[in-house]
Parts: structure tokens; sequence; C-alpha cells
């Protein structure tokens, strides 16, 4: 998730167009303190989807330089409206909320014909432009912000605003989408999987059942699974939540039973290893032979003796994942030879981007 972010004039919107270029469609405008999820980074553009409408998803473009990541911390004033006649707040297909008239909300984005708007106590949702009066200055007292929390030790459970059901999340998890009214006891926290994608949950928590220390030990439990990291993140509706980091750095969410094949690792030691063909591809599996031979690698087994064509020959190739287990990014990325008695033969570091070799054996 990102925050939009046009500066300090609330009456700025940020056109998402349909292409990645000034001057094509504009879909939406956005103002400042909407968030939106990233789906591409494509340099000084991005791919972003809000979701606008009643269970719908707007996608669009928008310009990278208007855009700031959520966890950071941000307020921002959204222009005011109220409302002239009863009108119902929807989102996905439900109402939220109804207002009288003379009851205020506040514009996050406009698109064509409705308003994507925030009610103070009550959530985001969406109606029908027509239905309030001109858009007016905001309260400056009156600020949506938003900032990061962990889970405290011991886990945390309360109620999904989309399902009514309990939700218990593991203690150490990192809650980076937590928004709220200036003043408010409560913050709104989502967590799961994108806006297009199940499970996704959400509910108000008490601030202070949250914690500000971003560095708690998570707790739940982790496995390795061929060359994905499954983590245990908490329960819901009598299933298990699982996020799956795989080893390009792709997260995905699911509910279920961790696979049967899957490995129990220790939380501060999260290794996957495995052979080079299931992590590496050929191109990067190449250069690594063809460093080898270029530079007359040592054979760590030796003293002063190189990687003969024979050994390298015979021997098997491997690669190791070292993968945080808090946020389930890699860390550190490794490839070694072993021989057929199972002895290490060398090996070296490699960039977790390109598989580019950083540093190998005796050589560094």
């Amino acid at each position: 998730m990102m925050i939009v972010d046009n500066g300090a004039d609330w009456r700025t919107r940020l056109n998402l167009r349909a292409e990645p270029r000034k001057g094509s469609e504009i879909r939406g405008r956005i103002y400042t303190g909407t968030r939106v999820e990233l789906y591409q980074d494509n340099g000084e553009w991005c791919t972003v989807g809000l979701r606008f409408g009643r269970g719908t998803v707007l996608t669009g473009e928008v310009m990278k330089r208007y855009l700031a990541p959520l966890e950071d911390g941000f307020s921002a004033l959204c222009p005011l409206v109220k409302a002239q006649k009863e009108t119902a707040i929807g989102r996905i297909g439900t109402e939220i909320a109804c207002l009288d008239p003379g009851d205020a909300a506040y514009v996050l984005a406009v698109c064509g014909e409705e308003y994507f708007v925030m009610i103070p106590g009550v959530g985001q949702g969406y109606a029908p432009a027509d239905a309030f009066d001109a858009l007016t200055e905001p309260q400056e007292e009156v600020r949506i912000v938003y900032r990061a929390f962990c889970v405290p030790p011991g886990g945390l459970t309360f109620t999904d605003e989309q399902t009514g059901e309990a939700v218990f999340l593991e203690g150490g998890l990192l809650l980076e989408d937590c928004w709220q009214i200036t003043g408010d006891e409560e913050w709104h926290v989502t967590y799961g999987a994108g806006i297009q994608r199940t499970p996704r949950v959400q509910g108000r928590i008490p601030e202070k059942m949250l914690s500000s220390n971003r560095s708690l030990p998570f707790e739940g439990e982790i496995y390795a699974c061929g060359t994905s990291l499954i983590a245990c993140v908490g329960e819901t509706g009598g299933g298990r939540i699982l996020r799956r980091t795989d080893a390009n750095g792709d997260v995905f969410f699911a509910l279920g039973d961790v696979p049967g094949d899957a490995v129990p690792l220790d939380r501060d030691h999260c290794v996957i290893e495995c052979d080079a063909e299931e992590l590496l591809s050929q191109a990067v599996i190449g250069g690594i032979v063809e460093y080898i031979r270029r530079h007359g690698a040592l054979d760590e087994r030796t003293h002063g003796g190189r990687v003969s064509d024979e050994t390298l020959n015979r021997c098997t190739l491997h690669a190791s994942l070292v993968m945080d287990p808090d946020s389930g990014t890699p860390l550190h990325m490794r490839a070694w030879l072993e021989d057929v008695d199972g002895s290490y033969v060398t090996g070296g570091e490699l960039d977790l981007k390109t598989g580019a070799i950083v540093r190998w054996g005796c050589n560094a």
C-alpha cells in the first residue's frame, strides 16, 4: 500500500490515467491522504489500484513522485463535503452508514459521478457526488493519520468488519496499513492480501492493544516448502491464515493447512537450501560455472589447489536463501559446489536481484 501525497494544498489532485503518459485518459482524481495499492513500479510511473465503486477496483497509472510509503507515518487534510439529503455510504456491495442532511464526510477521490469518502468513526466508502454540497476547505484539527504498529507479544484478537468473525493475529506481526482520524482512540487496521484478493481482514483496534515497537520477534510457526517460506500469521473463521513468500519476493495469502511436505524452521534461522536449478535460472548457473573456470576458483579442501574441470563436472551446484522471519523478505543468497561424497568444494554470495556473484570463496 502507498499514500498519495500531492503536497500541502488540499485542492490538488493526482490524475489516475489509463496509460503511463501525460495527456492520456483520466480515470480518476485522487486527493492527498488516499491509500492505493502498488501493482507495478515502471520507473517514473506506477500501476496502482483503488477500490472504487461498490465492489469494483479502479486501476490506472500515476506518477511515482506523488506516492509515499504508508508505513513511514503520514497525515493529511482532506476536503470536506456535507450531505444535501439522506445518503447511503457503500462498500463492497454493503451499506456501512447513512448520512442525514448536513452530516459531513471527507473526500479521498473523485471518479465520474462518485466520491470515495471517509467518515470519522465509521470508515471509508462510496456515494454519489450529487448527494453532497460543493467541496469546502477542511478543518485543520481533523486529519487522517497513518502509522505502522506491531502485534504485541501473545497476539491479539479483533472482529473482522467484513465477515463479523473473530480474527487472531500472531505476536510480532507488522501491521503497516493502519489509519485513524486525529484524536480517535481506535485505529482502522487492515492486514492480508491485496484489494483484489482474499483473505484480507480489517477491523478497529484500540491503540492500547497495539505496540509501537517495530522490532518484536514473530511468534507464529514458519515452514520451508520447496523454495517458499510459509508463515502461520493467525486464524479466522476456524482456519489458519498462511502467508507464503516465494524466492523472488512475491507474497501470497491463503486460508487452510500447511502442506504436508513443508519443513518446520527455526524462526531465528530461516534458510531454504536446495539444488541450484530450483532457485536459480539457467543463465545464472551458467555464469557461476563460467566464473569458476575463468577465475580458477580454489578447491577449499586443498592448499592452493584449483577446481579442475573433472571436479567441476562431477560436482553438484546447490543454493540457499536466507529470509527474514518477520517480513518474509530475502536477506542473503548463496551458491556452492558439493562433491559426490557431500564435501564442500567452493562457494560464494550472490546478488539477490541479479544472481551475479558478489563474493566467491578464497578468491574474495
